[in-house]
């Protein structure tokens, strides 16, 4: 099995500066604004369930496969971040 530990590492911070700058929009908008930004704490939760479903995996009991399926998933969340300093181009999918 490939370590993806950097990979969930790197998604599991920008994940909580996603929300995070989403907990300070949120805090500036009036309210009739704000339920239009719960979507971006969707989004987050979203994010936490597949990197979580990737981590509970066994993967001794898995068909093969199935991890590269599950890792491309990994990458294409992460392709979301690609501007940022720590992305490695190597997760490019």
């Amino acid at each position: 099995m490939k370590d993806m530990s950097d990979i969930i590492d790197f998604l599991n911070a920008r994940v909580a500066e996603d929300e995070t700058e989403a907990r300070r929009e949120l805090e500036q908008l009036a309210m009739t604004e704000a339920k239009a930004d719960l979507r971006a704490f969707a989004e987050c939760e979203a994010k936490r369930k597949i990197i979580a479903h990737y981590e509970r995996i066994d993967w001794d009991h898995e068909p093969a496969g199935d991890q590269d399926y599950m890792e491309k998933f990994l990458f294409i969340i992460a392709e979301v971040y690609a501007d940022h300093p720590d992305y490695r181009e190597e997760w490019r999918p």
